[in-house]
């Protein structure tokens, strides 16, 4: 939580924190200098949560919830429901995370091959012994298919209904289910025999 916190603390009070969604998106939409510095405050933790999660890293889920900010403060006026602000914003922060896991998975195979190592741990505050169990963990996410790998981010890491992963990824909710139901056999399938993942998943997950 406290990254969250230093995180949003890089912009200053606007003194519009009072302001419900809609007069924040209108604002926004009207090109109000206050706008971006609120936007940001009230949304920074949300996005850089779900990075977080879905990237198992902290520096790279900094850097993505720049990229969606910067990204969707230049398409604020693209925003024609100010009552969606919040899905306006989950929205941009779903397209970037795709790309940037897409970049990621096609880079991967070489860079193990390269190294024949799992990846860095993902989370810098963690012991040894749990940085060592959440490498193995996003080894195992890192097999996944980008969508399968955001639905299950989504849903078993930060709690999301399927209903509310249907409406941001514009997908069926049939579809989302599946998608997890994949995702979800899958690495029960791969990390059998790691006491550790299994008491992980077993767990929910919800603490990674």
């Amino acid at each position: 939580m406290a990254r969250e916190l230093r995180l949003v603390a890089l912009v200053s009070d606007s003194g519009k924190s009072e302001l419900d969604d809609v007069a924040l998106a209108q604002a926004l939409i009207a090109g109000e200098s206050w706008a971006p510095a609120a936007t940001w405050k009230r949304y920074a933790a949300l996005v850089y949560n779900m990075a977080s999660r879905a990237l198992g890293n902290e520096y790279e889920a900094e850097d993505v919830t720049q990229e969606v900010f910067y990204r969707l403060f230049a398409r604020s006026g693209t925003l024609r429901k100010p009552e969606a602000l919040r899905s306006f914003v989950v929205s941009f922060a779903i397209r970037i995370l795709k790309w940037e896991l897409r970049r990621k998975r096609a880079g991967r195979l070489f860079t193990l091959l390269a190294s024949k190592d799992l990846p860095d741990a993902p989370f810098r505050g963690a012991d040894p012994e749990a940085r060592d169990t959440l490498r193995r963990f996003y080894a195992a996410l890192d097999r996944l298919g980008t969508r399968e790998r955001i639905v299950f981010a989504l849903r078993r890491l930060e709690s999301w209904t399927f209903s509310e992963i249907a409406d941001v990824m514009e997908l069926s909710l049939s579809t989302v289910k599946r998608s997890y139901g994949r995702a979800e056999q899958e690495i029960s399938r791969w990390i059998v025999g790691d006491p550790d993942l299994v008491g992980l998943m077993s767990g929910g997950g919800r603490h990674v």
